[in-house]
């Protein structure tokens, strides 16, 4: 019976109620929508690669000295420097290789089934491997054959090649087929499928890696390092220390891949951060608009507060009128936010990376957010209710 009354008041100070029904539903339509952003960001970075990541070390030999000029001795100081690590106490498997574990380092092409139309090509990550890169990864061959020794190729004339493909680019380009002994149009042909590969990529291709046998060794020489649980530290110092003594005509850097990982997800943790932030500021905003508003309201209508109390109003009845004035109030403001919510929602996926919002994060805000405006109301109209009517009707 008092939603009329309260309604007529509200209107006859539509500016200052109209404002805070405007800062409710933009706080519903950012906190939401930046709420399903950190949830994505979060997803992303509890994705695995599949790999022994808290074991693998990044290697890389980066020469100096004029001799490293020439190719022969680029491939025969590698084969060297895999036998010295792979001889270090703790070093489960080792290979020289352009791939690195959340940071890429190869190159990404299109692909095409030897005998097809021209325009049935698929995008993939492309690497270059010596035989033991699975191994390393701690990946397994689940078709075919893996990579061997003798089929590495110098020759630079050379226009055929095995290779080793990812079981999901298998299932892209197959379609359900085996792809083991199948022949691409650039004359690879593919003797292995192995699983287990994951690697973010600029393109939509985290899955799907083509693997070419072959030394990596031009600018430098990159290696992947397996290494027993619990020997890393003592390892990494055993490997610097016995590449230089075989060949110091060089600098040795190191790190695990899982500091990569960390520094690859270094980004979009600050971000997350900053927008937990952002989102707390704004329900701390919100809420204190809340208060404001309900405490000028108070103040503003003593008078005719103790003149109800003088009537007969108990305090449960004035409470009970500021609540449902926040009440109409807070709805009204999270219907206009559903909608804002799902306006930025298609702003941000049509024009951005961003994904579709979950209606259970709308849920969430629209339950804290009517939460916060009974809490927020609370404190104020409660001094409403004890305002006395013998004070509050001296001036009448």
């Amino acid at each position: 019976m008092e939603i009329g009354p309260i309604t007529r008041a509200m209107l006859r100070n539509k500016t200052r109620f109209i404002l805070i029904v405007l800062q409710i539903a933009i706080t519903l339509a950012i906190v939401t929508n930046a709420v399903s952003l950190i949830a994505t960001e979060r997803e992303k970075s509890r994705k695995t690669s599949g790999f022994d990541e808290d074991n693998l070390l990044w290697v890389w030999s980066k020469p100096f000295a004029e001799q490293f000029k020439d190719r022969p001795y680029q491939v025969a100081t590698t084969q060297t420097d895999l036998r010295t690590i792979a001889a270090i106490p703790g070093v489960v498997s080792v290979a020289n290789t352009n791939f690195r574990p959340w940071q890429g380092g190869g190159n990404s092409g299109e692909i095409r089934v030897a005998g097809t139309p021209e325009g049935n090509r698929y995008r993939t990550q492309m690497y270059v491997a010596t035989p033991a890169f699975t191994d390393t990864l701690g990946v397994k061959i689940v078709s075919g054959r893996n990579l061997a020794e003798t089929d590495i190729n110098e020759d630079p004339n050379a226009t055929t090649s095995p290779v080793i493909i990812s079981r999901s680019l298998e299932q892209l380009v197959f379609k359900g087929e085996s792809a083991v002994g199948k022949a691409l149009s650039d004359g690879e042909t593919i003797v292995g499928v192995f699983d287990q590969f994951y690697n973010p990529y600029g393109w939509p291709i985290h899955e799907y890696g083509l693997i070419y046998p072959g030394y990596v060794a031009r600018r430098g020489a990159p290696f992947l390092v397996r290494i027993a649980p619990g020997q890393m530290k003592a390892v990494t110092a055993e490997i610097e220390k016995r590449m230089l003594a075989s060949n110091d005509g060089r600098n040795i850097e190191t790190k695990p891949i899982a500091t990569i990982k960390e520094e690859y997800f270094t980004d979009a943790h600050l971000i997350m951060n900053a927008m937990t932030a952002v989102i707390l500021l704004i329900l701390a905003v919100t809420g204190l608009g809340i208060v404001g508003v309900t405490s000028f309201t108070v103040t503003e209508r003593r008078k005719q507060i103790g003149t109800r109390r003088a009537l007969g109003a108990t305090k449960q009845a004035i409470l009970r009128y500021f609540l449902l004035e926040n009440w109409i109030i807070t709805n009204s403001g999270l219907i206009l936010g559903i909608a804002l919510a799902y306006a930025l929602n298609y702003l941000l996926v049509t024009h951005t990376s961003g994904v579709k919002l979950d209606w259970h994060f709308v849920f969430a805000g629209v339950v804290l957010l009517w939460v916060q405006g009974v809490v927020a109301t609370i404190v104020p109209a409660m001094r409403a209710a004890d305002v006395s009517p013998v004070i509050a009707t001296r001036a009448v």
